[in-house]
């Protein structure tokens, strides 16, 4: 009998306890659902617009997305910045020898001519190769954004008839001209006197450089006098050949 209700008295202890335990987990329970129900009123106050002066909304954000902000800034600012590489394209004439000389950004040309074409006043004309002596002077004028270059030519020339009748045009020609210089295609406008007639030319032109500073230019030009005697007017056209050195 007495080992019987020490058996009882242990039982009897046992269920207390876990009913002791079962009722606090049931009221931690509350105590969180409580808590949650809360947090969502707070959310579904702030969604909706709620002023609830007890809670400070914009501490709530901040708090919940200020340290995120803060590391993608940080991130931000350590990415090292990538250098931009600007090509630069070399345009028109070489930079040149005499960099300290009033001459630097001229260059001066030794060019061959002859023509392969002519008016027909000029038929029974015979020509041959012409030479000429070029400076580009360093000065440049811009039409809109396109530079002209200032060039001037000293050349010969010489044509020479023996049917029907003889004769001959030749002598020196002084011409001014205006000039736009790519990278390796050019043309050049220009006017002045061939012997003591008055004439304008045309040209187009392709040039390559050997070496930085110097250059080699294959081109057509087109040339017309208004008076040689005693033909009158004429024209021809020229293949030309030129290498020079850029100042």
């Amino acid at each position: 009998m007495w080992i019987l209700s020490h058996i009882l008295k242990l039982l009897l202890i046992i269920a207390l306890a876990f009913t002791q335990g079962i009722a606090q987990d049931q009221e931690e329970l509350g105590q969180n659902e409580a808590e949650e129900s809360d947090s969502l009123e707070t959310i579904k106050e702030g969604f909706s617009g709620a002023t609830n002066s007890d809670i400070d909304y914009d501490a709530l954000v901040k708090e919940l997305y200020g340290k995120e902000e803060q590391k993608l800034k940080t991130k931000v600012e350590a990415a090292p910045k990538e250098e931009q590489q600007v090509g630069r394209r070399v345009m028109g004439p070489a930079p040149g020898l005499l960099k300290n000389s009033f001459m630097h950004g001229g260059h001066i040309a030794i060019n061959a001519a002859s023509p392969f074409a002519v008016a027909e006043q000029l038929y029974s004309w015979y020509s041959f190769i012409d030479a000429s002596l070029t400076f580009k002077l360093p000065f440049e004028l811009y039409v809109e954004s396109i530079p002209l270059y200032l060039l001037f030519e000293i050349s010969s020339f010489k044509f020479e008839n023996n049917y029907p009748e003889g004769g001959s045009f030749s002598g020196v020609s002084y011409i001014g001209q205006a000039s736009a210089i790519g990278d390796h295609s050019g043309a050049a406008i220009g006017f002045g006197f061939w012997d003591r007639s008055m004439g304008g030319m045309l040209e187009a032109n392709y040039r390559f450089r050997p070496t930085t500073n110097t250059f080699l230019r294959f081109g057509t030009r087109g040339v017309l006098i208004t008076d040689i005697e005693p033909m009158g007017a004429a024209w021809w056209l020229e293949l030309r050949v030129s290498t020079g050195l850029e100042l």
